[in-house]
């Protein structure tokens, strides 16, 4: 079975949201119903994640798997001939099982528009258009409140018994202008149901004066669903783009992948040094050695040269969870041209 990995654009406004749903119409099994037409039978896709009504995708991504003989490139022009002019496949890359649209993610933008001042019938599909007079650096001064790390459960609609952990961290909020229209853009790793919209929403209004910084800390320090209790317009909001990080080897138990922000790092080494040795596929360079799901490291491994590399573990507890991803391993560096006759030993690492 083949995996490709697509990146869609689509605007919000006709559709019901993202995911395919008992009534109404969602972009997901827009796209599907016209993978489907190709491929002669139902495929699923799995996004990187779920937009509501009405929200807009410039960099939406989604993979999905199809053993038919066609080219990515064949892919890409097939899919959108049979959608419509709303809806537009980007791009098509074909990859590996190791990717996921969902769990391989590294960093998403959304971006929220406003259209300051006079409205504007040409960004009425993209920007919200704003009635009132908006003093913009209160807004920044707002905003500082969200970046870092907290409990959202004031600012988002997903229930507590489906996401009993609402912590996230919302890695920087930029605010760009260009002429009438307001940008402002959220960075973060993920975010719960309605969070970038009920964000900027007490952003607008502590631009339009009536909330202030100690309010908005005083709404994230309830924790409850009704501290909040708004939620910006659809319509402004854009799922920008999406950042992947790489996956080496993966099972239930454990996983080989490039280093993320907030990870415990081999001594020595800064993030951005080991991101970089991995994008230009430098010799060495060090990977991650987790856990699948809660992403405790275990250790690192090190592709020492294209003949092989060392695990080095924290505990010796993990050596089987180790071992169990050599096979994906010696495939993932075949894939990279590498040795195809990979060798790799194990060590015990001490634990910064």
């Amino acid at each position: 079975m083949r995996r490709f990995k697509c990146t869609v654009s689509y605007k919000g406004r006709n559709y019901d949201g993202w995911q395919s749903q008992r009534s109404g119409r969602s972009v997901q099994e827009t796209i599907e119903a016209a993978i489907g037409r190709i491929a002669g039978n139902r495929i699923v896709i799995t996004a990187a994640g779920r937009t509501d009504a009405g929200v807009n995708a410039h960099g939406q991504v989604f993979h999905f798997d199809c053993d038919m003989n066609l080219s990515a490139y064949k892919w890409k022009g097939a899919i959108n001939g049979f959608l419509p002019d709303d809806i537009r496949i980007m791009d098509v890359q074909e990859t590996d099982e190791r990717f996921h649209a969902r769990y391989c993610v590294r960093m998403k933008q959304y971006d929220y528009r406003i259209q300051l001042n006079l409205y504007d019938v040409f960004s009425i599909d993209y920007a919200w258009q704003c009635p009132y007079e908006l003093d913009i650096e209160k807004m920044k001064e707002a905003s500082r409140c969200f970046v870092g790390t907290h409990d959202f459960t004031s600012f988002n609609s997903s229930s507590l018994s489906e996401y009993p952990d609402q912590v996230r961290t919302v890695k920087d909020i930029v605010f760009e202008q260009d002429g009438d229209l307001l940008k402002i853009s959220f960075i973060g790793k993920g975010f719960l149901r309605y969070m970038v919209r009920m964000m900027t929403a007490q952003l607008i209004e502590a631009g339009r004066g009536r909330v202030m910084p100690e309010d908005i800390r005083r709404m994230l320090e309830e924790k409850s669903k009704t501290a909040s209790g708004r939620n910006a317009e659809p319509q402004g909001l854009t799922l920008e783009q999406i950042d992947y990080f790489e996956i080496c080897a993966l099972n239930e138990n454990g996983m080989v992948r490039e280093y993320l922000d907030g990870d415990i790092l081999p001594e020595g080494y800064e993030l951005k040094e080991l991101e970089e040795a991995v994008r230009t596929a430098a010799l060495p360079r060090i990977y991650a050695f987790s856990t699948r799901h809660s992403q405790t490291i275990l250790g690192f491994l090190e592709v020492t040269d294209r003949e092989k590399g060392r695990f080095c573990l924290y505990d010796e507890s993990s050596r089987r969870t180790a071992e169990s991803l050599l096979d994906q391993l010696r495939e993932w560096a075949g894939d990279r041209g590498l040795s195809e006759s990979f060798e790799i030993s194990f060590e015990k690492q001490k634990k910064v």
